[in-house]
């Protein structure tokens, strides 16, 4: 019963939203219901009172808005008020669920009737207001009242240990991951250090576009994705997507390793280090270039945010790593054929010219 009252009460919040039109496409009807006549349908009234003489019955439900109810006969449904006055004369009966909302309900009944009158509602945004009479519209009890709950602040320095130790916990896993990458894929992570040498805006410009381009398509590949697999087509999109997000992330790592490799070659002269091979630098760049940005407390997001553009983007123009760029770089290798051909070409006499000449 609790529930099924809840239940109109919602009903009626959702009819205020229907415009009038559509209200008022309910069976019509006259708003006396004489003695001895019956309403098979329900009764749904707008801006108008609604009289049930004695002797006379509704089948259905009642809904009034804006007008007031005169019952003194039956009503085997639901009535619900809504901005009226309820009055139940001693022969009226109503077996459903009676509630009345910004109004009064005059109940003459011997037993009485069992109906919930809510008031103080004069428009439909204070209806809102009523939510604190919910409880006693329910038949809830009174809750006791809750403990207070107090958060413990953690101080300074543990703030400062714990960003302290999730830095390191990161640093250590970026650095493995750099020394395996600097392991099995040397000639790539050249490439790809060369782009960001060479071209490091143009770097920066296509690793944003690839930030943004790439959860921007697979935003538009799930809902495509969820409609295929439901008229089984197939899963046709997930992998796509999967693909996608894997190659984002692993240009991502890539270029990260990339800068740090960078910043572990400026480093390397300055402390000595005897072993400077890619492994070595590389690790010990991205340890330090992770550990660095994870202790900065402003700004470091954008900090983070521009190194991986940088370095995704390096990534994406060497197609991680297996072409150069720019492409002039290609020809580097073979300098010292171009150079030995150019030393085979005569040299032309500029003494003899400028004597002819004069």
């Amino acid at each position: 019963m609790k529930t099924k009252r809840l239940l109109i009460i919602l009903g009626v919040l959702l009819l205020l939203l229907i415009p009038a039109t559509a209200a008022m496409a309910a069976p019509p009807l006259d708003t006396i219901v004489e003695e001895g006549e019956t309403i098979p349908n329900d009764v749904v009234l707008l801006d108008g009172d609604l009289e049930v003489k004695a002797g006379a019955t509704v089948d259905g439900n009642v809904t009034l808005f804006n007008g007031d109810a005169i019952i003194a006969g039956t009503v085997k449904g639901d009535l619900v008020l809504f901005n009226g006055n309820l009055d139940a004369a001693g022969s009226a009966d109503i077996t459903g669920d009676c509630v009345v909302l910004n109004g009064k309900f005059n109940d003459e009944t011997e037993l009485g009737l069992s109906c919930t009158a809510v008031a103080g509602f004069e428009n439909l945004v204070p209806m809102l207001s009523g939510l604190e009479n919910l409880p006693r519209l329910l038949d809830i009890p009174n809750l006791p009242n809750r403990p207070d709950i107090r958060v413990n602040v953690p101080s300074a320095a543990s703030r400062f240990f714990t960003n302290l130790a999730e830095a390191a916990g990161r640093s250590l896993l970026l650095g493995f991951l750099a020394f395996v990458a600097a392991s099995l894929l040397p000639n790539q992570l050249n490439q790809v250090k060369a782009a960001v040498q060479q071209k490091p805006v143009a770097s920066g410009a296509v690793g944003l576009l690839t930030a943004v381009a790439v959860p921007s398509l697979v935003a538009l590949l799930l809902p495509v994705s969820i409609i295929l697999t439901f008229i089984c087509i197939g899963l046709l999109g997930f992998p796509i997507m999967f693909a996608l997000l894997l190659g984002l992330g692993a240009g991502a790592l890539l270029g990260w390793i990339t800068v740090g490799n960078l910043l572990g070659e400026r480093i390397s002269g300055p402390l000595k280090l005897k072993n400077r091979s890619l492994p070595v630098t590389a690790t010990l760049g991205t340890v330090l270039l992770t550990f660095v940005i994870g202790l900065m407390g402003f700004g470091e997001g954008m900090v983070t945010f521009l190194v991986v553009c940088v370095g995704l983007g390096a990534t994406a123009l060497t197609k991680f790593g297996t072409k150069p760029y720019p492409l002039a770089l290609a020809g580097i290798g073979n300098e010292s054929k171009v150079t030995a051909v150019l030393e085979t070409l005569p040299v032309p006499d500029v003494a003899g010219l400028k004597e002819g000449n004069e």
